[in-house]
């Protein structure tokens, strides 16, 4: 009788069994399984709350400020009206000019354009509005015209920015009579497109 009680308490023991034998047995069957190993993460974990690590800020930190900036006048000269010699500005008269003197003039756009994107990415628009007064002999007359513009910009480098130069062509005395200008030039920005406007006047040639 002992030899049946002790192999239904070994369970699984060979037929011919002694307690000796068995003990081996059910030893291996009564120990724990062993704990599972945990294996450490091959992918780094994102900094808490997903703010960047110091080493990030380091290096993207620069770009992502570039990036913010959108598209905008390269310095406080970048965008308005010029003294104009052919394509170069001589003398910038700021934003806006009134009454222009005999000469040529332009408005022009100098941009910074985030160093970012493939040549597309970034795009400026250009919308002008002059109002021409012309003297008749029963008094005068005005007419409007309009251009609209879209012009594709990249990145030009640190020391400069990308040129418009000129955006339109201006002389003065208005050889068809006063002329009276708005202009408006929008840059694309992460917080809503940037406007940057002005206008000029010149008179009318005698």
């Amino acid at each position: 009788m002992w030899m049946i009680a002790w192999l239904v308490g070994c369970g699984g023991a060979p037929a011919e069994c002694g307690p000796k034998e068995c003990a081996d047995i059910c030893a291996e069957q009564a120990a724990p399984a062993p704990a599972p190993v945990a294996v450490a993460p091959s992918t780094p974990q994102p900094a808490s709350g997903g703010s960047m690590s110091a080493y990030e800020s380091e290096v993207l930190g620069p770009l992502i400020e570039d990036i913010r900036g959108g598209v905008r006048p390269f310095g406080e000269d970048g965008i308005g009206i010029c003294k104009a010699n052919g394509k170069e500005c001589v003398e910038y008269l700021g934003t806006s000019a009134s009454d222009l003197p005999e000469g040529a003039y332009m408005l022009r756009a100098n941009l910074a354009v985030p160093d970012v994107g493939e040549k597309g990415t970034w795009k400026v628009k250009f919308d002008l509005e002059c109002t021409t007064t012309k003297k008749t002999p029963n008094g005068s007359s005005t007419s409007t015209s309009t251009q609209n513009k879209e012009y594709t910009v990249v990145y030009a480098g640190k020391e400069r920015g990308y040129g418009l130069s000129p955006l339109w062509t201006i002389k003065s005395p208005g050889r068809y009579g006063a002329q009276d200008c708005k202009y408006k030039i929008t840059g694309p920005h992460p917080d809503g497109d940037k406007v940057y406007q002005g206008s000029w006047t010149v008179p009318a040639a005698d």
